[in-house]
């Protein structure tokens, strides 16, 4: 029974008595309510894009719930969130991100690292730096989203990314693009935990 006890304790540490984890270092605490694959028929209504995963990919939503814990609108950057995969020993970039509201008309502006040949739905603005970067993690390969607007012989890559905007309590939809094989992982806020989940293949 003390072990048991013991382990409850441990496992309870860092959160708080809703579930929400405290971001250290920022007012913020972040949720994960649910976690999905998105298939090939399901509506995105009022988004202005989607990331095509392609064959070999698919789409995972990841549903938060992200907190000011002081009330007031709190900066939030949704590049410091990362879908890490202990099986492929990678870790995975955002590749969309809405306020799960029905018309969407909060969100975060997609930007681009590359000023060549811009994709009309990315503004190029160096001022913000793409935080995913600063995470990574030994022995983990980083996978950015990196999208061709050349072609194979000469290609234009532009590495997505978002620029941050303003949160109280909200609730957001998170995707990711990553293998068809990967079922299990874990949703990081920068160098915090949030959850761990499991995706249907």
């Amino acid at each position: 029974m003390n072990k048991i006890f013991i382990l409850l304790l441990v496992f309870t540490l860092g959160f708080s008595a809703n579930g929400q984890v405290a971001i250290p270092g920022t007012d913020l605490s972040i949720k994960m309510v649910k976690a999905r694959k998105i298939g090939v028929l399901s509506v995105q209504f009022g988004g202005t894009y989607l990331i095509n995963s392609g064959k070999d990919n698919k789409r995972v939503q990841i549903r938060l719930k992200v907190r000011s814990e002081n009330g007031e609108e709190t900066p939030f950057d949704p590049n410091k969130l990362s879908l890490v995969s202990h099986e492929y020993k990678a870790r995975f970039s955002v590749s969309e991100v809405y306020f799960a509201t029905f018309f969407r008309s909060k969100g975060f502006q997609m930007l681009t690292t590359n000023n060549t040949e811009k994709p009309i739905f990315a503004k190029y603005d160096p001022s913000v730096p793409n935080t995913f970067d600063d995470f990574s993690m030994t022995g983990f390969k980083d996978c950015p989203i990196d999208l061709n607007f050349g072609t194979n012989r000469k290609p234009i890559t532009h590495t997505i990314y978002f620029r941050p905007n303003t949160i109280d309590k909200n609730v957001l939809d998170v995707f990711f693009v990553v293998p068809n094989g990967l079922t299990s992982g874990e949703i990081y806020f920068g160098n915090t935990l949030i959850s761990e989940i499991n995706i249907r293949p």
